[in-house]
């Protein structure tokens, strides 16, 4: 059979545990370059007893503002059938759901298959990975062997339960969400999109992100982001924002030591290595933004760097000149 939803989680052999597009993304840039393209099974345990590929697509490009939109995202091979019993499959028609229901929540839920990968639940509070791993009961069960050589294994996202919720305790694969949500939904399906915060309950998707620009002293608990440009302090940088507030500079800073101490610091510094060749780039950040002892500057602080999620903006004219 052929998959009908899409599909958010693949089975990496490489790595021996399922993610998603967004962590393997993360995990092939944290490699050693030259890098190595991972091979991906069904998460579906039948599936993956029949060695049933999937195709993960775009992981290996990085999160850049263009003007075409095309996320990250997990496919059906063409070349496998998967089992009936596969939680990829189902026999209703997404299509005449769609149109034939008047039921708010049923219209909400087949606008969320319209996309790659729909979060329906974000806890904004990282696990521990040694305590996530002892108390969760894993879909794929991870090899106790160690990663490859080059490769820094994140915290393994909440398993999705077998029937639709979709949850999530990472901020990029969240903000993948919202940025294909802007780029294929219209404005009228998109501002009625849902997300249920852990600790805040349900808020629209659109009003859990907040422009800079429209941001003010002391808010906290939206994820909040802007353009800017990047200073470098050793491993360590400032980014500072394009937008002000009441003519005040904002900017977000993290130490050398805490990019030293960050398990994936090098996918960080691979995003923020192209600074000469992007016109700008996109901080999306969950964390306070806090007034200056002087008042004339604001900080936008992020107790945890998993909290962080960068976005290339586009590229410069004579370094894309170049390339040609």
């Amino acid at each position: 059979m052929k998959p009908t939803k899409p599909i958010t989680r693949a089975f990496c052999v490489e790595l021996q545990q399922e993610l998603s597009i967004v962590a393997a993304r993360r995990e092939y840039f944290s490699q050693e370059p030259p890098r190595a393209r991972f091979e991906f099974l069904c998460s579906s345990e039948p599936c993956r007893a029949q060695g049933v590929k999937v195709t993960g697509v775009r992981y290996d490009v990085k999160p850049q503002d263009n003007p075409t939109f095309v996320s990250a995202h997990f496919r059906a091979n063409p070349h496998y059938d998967h089992h009936a019993d596969c939680e990829w499959v189902d026999d209703s028609d997404p299509e005449t759901e769609l149109t034939s229901s008047s039921d708010p929540q049923t219209r909400l839920r087949q606008l969320k298959r319209k996309l790659d990968d729909a979060i329906d639940v974000f806890d904004p509070n990282p696990k521990e990975p040694v305590k996530e791993a002892a108390t969760r009961e894993m879909v794929g069960k991870p090899s106790e062997q160690p990663a490859p050589a080059g490769l820094v294994l994140p915290p393994r996202e909440p398993a999705t339960p077998r029937y639709s919720e979709t949850r999530t305790n990472n901020l990029e694969r969240l903000v993948d969400f919202y940025r294909q949500a802007r780029a294929e939904l219209s404005p009228e399906d998109f501002k009625h999109l849902t997300l249920r915060v852990a600790g805040q309950g349900e808020v629209t998707l659109r009003s859990y992100f907040r422009h800079i620009k429209y941001a003010q002293a002391g808010d906290k608990d939206r994820v909040m982001f802007g353009g800017g440009l990047v200073e470098r302090y050793g491993v360590g940088f400032k980014f500072v924002f394009f937008d002000r507030i009441d003519g005040k500079r904002v900017s977000l800073y993290v130490s050398p030591a805490r990019m030293q101490a960050y398990r994936s610091s090098r996918y960080i510094n691979e995003l923020l290595s192209h600074a000469d060749e992007v016109k700008f780039f996109t901080f999306f950040a969950l964390g306070n933004l806090v007034m200056s002892p002087s008042g004339k500057s604001l900080s936008l602080e992020v107790d945890d760097l998993r909290h962080l999620a960068i976005v290339l903006g586009p590229a410069r004219e004579d370094a894309a000149s170049a390339e040609e």
